[in-house]
């Protein structure tokens, strides 16, 4: 039965769903390719259904299959926090806590936190990973991080989440200090229209947050679009060129304030709001847990009561 499977059986799978291809997953495992196949052949005779389809690319895992390979990733990470924390206690650290964010919380909310925590922390190893929201939600996901602060996309079931509101965002518009549009009061959608932008792509928040404002007056939404997902290759683009690119507002205090200037528009652009977010049905570690506490008691309003219904 499914429940005699082995550690090495369980890496197997979850490196066959990344490689899709058994060479390429033995070498990963670091076992011959006639290995493997035995090992699979094991698997799937313990599991009496076939677990991946032969294709002529690879290998693709069935519904059976997906099932044991989600189960797979959620054991092997639980065993590499376990790992983690056991490291840590004989080295004289609690533990390693692995943290996805949003730009803007990355200064703000962590940087209170650690000066809140002040020597807690010293036995507290933290990565931190800034980016956009729906890669961070499918990071978390995946058990990369023990949890992000973020917005949970639309298409993302959130009853499977802990989510404590924090708060909203505000974007601006950043461009060379050489743009034509640059010195006016005010700006109108309707000038920037037919200008370059640069922006993140359509399923972003800062991309649907930007062409609702645009709807909002009737106005068409730009179509001379460079779509990248780093705020900083945005910038860096439009240092050389005059393009318009929409950045959270940490973003632009940033910048060389003699190369960049801000478009000052009638309307605020504001993104939707953030929260801090974890996976209801997995535990934190005790390093994790601190952070987290922190986290919600310096950044959520109120004490934060959680919303089993968040706003996608």
């Amino acid at each position: 039965m499914i429940n005699n499977l082995k550690l090495r059986q369980l890496r197997l799978l979850v490196a066959l769903d990344n490689e899709r291809k058994l060479q390429l997953a033995a070498e990963r495992l670091n076992i011959t390719q006639s290995a493997a196949s035995k090992m699979l052949a094991e698997i799937e005779a313990l599991a009496r259904v076939p677990l991946f389809e032969r294709t002529a690319r690879g290998v693709e895992p069935t519904a059976y299959g997906s099932i044991l390979i989600r189960g797979g990733k959620s054991v092997l990470a639980d065993l590499d926090q376990v790992t983690d924390e056991f490291a840590g206690y004989k080295s004289g650290e609690l533990g390693t806590v692995s943290v996805g964010t949003v730009a803007k919380p990355s200064i703000d909310l962590v940087v209170d936190v650690i000066q809140y925590l002040g020597e807690k922390l010293n036995r507290v190893n933290i990565s931190l990973d800034v980016s956009t929201s729906p890669p961070l939600i499918t990071r978390l996901l995946a058990l990369e991080f023990d949890f992000v602060v973020a917005r949970i996309p639309a298409g993302i079931d959130p009853r499977q989440f802990d989510y404590y509101e924090i708060g909203a965002e505000e974007a601006v518009l950043l461009v060379r200090a050489e743009h034509p549009l640059v010195g006016r009061e005010t700006v109108e959608l309707e000038n920037m229209a037919d200008q370059q932008w640069i922006c993140q792509p359509r399923e972003s928040f800062m991309r649907q947050a930007l062409e609702r404002l645009f709807m909002s007056r009737g106005v068409t939404p730009p179509r001379r679009v460079i779509n990248t997902e780093s705020f900083f290759a945005s910038v860096g683009i439009a240092a050389g060129i005059d393009a318009i690119v929409p950045v959270p507002m940490l973003v632009f205090d940033l910048v060389d304030p003699q190369r960049f200037k801000m478009l000052r528009l009638r309307d605020r652009l504001l993104l939707e709001n953030y929260g801090l977010i974890k996976l209801r049905k997995r535990a934190l570690s005790p390093a994790a847990a601190l952070l987290f506490d922190a986290m919600r008691r310096l950044g959520v309003p109120s004490g934060g009561a959680e919303q089993g219904e968040a706003a996608s």
